[in-house]
């Protein structure tokens, strides 16, 4: 399965007039040996925060990168959209993420399950959560996996039709129920973003 490689910042004045601003970053990364895709968005509820996820066939295509010659002038590019330190982690799901990648709306979650709990209970219920979240027809996608960077903090990207059919799905049974026993489990962050494909 392709490793994703998830860039998270706070976008810059530049940014959020305009995601192109590092349209110079994009483009030297779809033009990289082993990028499949990458997609750009900003959060929907601060309307600020920047996303740039990348596809990559492997980890050690991401790595070769940073050691190649056009690699300073990507960081150049990238360094307009954001106003502090960026967030840069790298995930192996257990599916394809273009398809939550490709949906009207993304849904990430981080989750840190709390010392003391027992990780497999934890991720049979992250099991059951998906099913559920499966079995709703605005959702598209549903993917998981494990950070390399912060090893113990998981992500879970979702595809949806859209935001609001993310929160009208889940307020609804039985996911009140499974979202509460979640929350007692561990350490979760949610936030939602429309995102755009880049193409040359």
């Amino acid at each position: 399965m392709p490793t994703v490689e998830i860039v998270r910042f706070p976008g810059s004045d530049a940014f959020v007039d305009n995601q192109l601003v590092f349209k110079e970053c994009l483009s030297t990364l779809i033009k990289s040996e082993g990028c499949i895709s990458s997609y750009y968005g900003i959060q929907v509820e601060d309307k600020r925060t920047g996303y740039l996820f990348v596809i990559w066939e492997t980890y050690d295509h991401h790595m070769k990168l940073t050691k190649h010659e056009s690699y300073p002038g990507l960081i150049d590019s990238l360094n307009l959209a954001r106003s502090a330190p960026l967030d840069v982690q790298h995930v192996d799901f257990d599916e394809d993420a273009a398809v939550a990648f490709g949906s009207g709306a993304t849904e990430v979650v981080t989750f840190t399950p709390h010392p003391d709990v027992n990780l497999k209970e934890a991720q049979e219920l992250v099991k059951t959560l998906t099913e559920q979240l499966l079995a709703q027809k605005a959702c598209h996608s549903v993917v998981v996996g494990e950070s390399r960077e912060k090893k113990g903090t998981y992500f879970m990207l979702v595809g949806w039709d859209s935001v609001q059919s993310h929160l009208g799905a889940v307020s609804k049974d039985p996911f009140p129920e499974t979202i509460k026993k979640l929350h007692a489990l561990a350490e979760i962050d949610l936030k939602h973003t429309e995102l755009t494909k880049y193409i040359e």
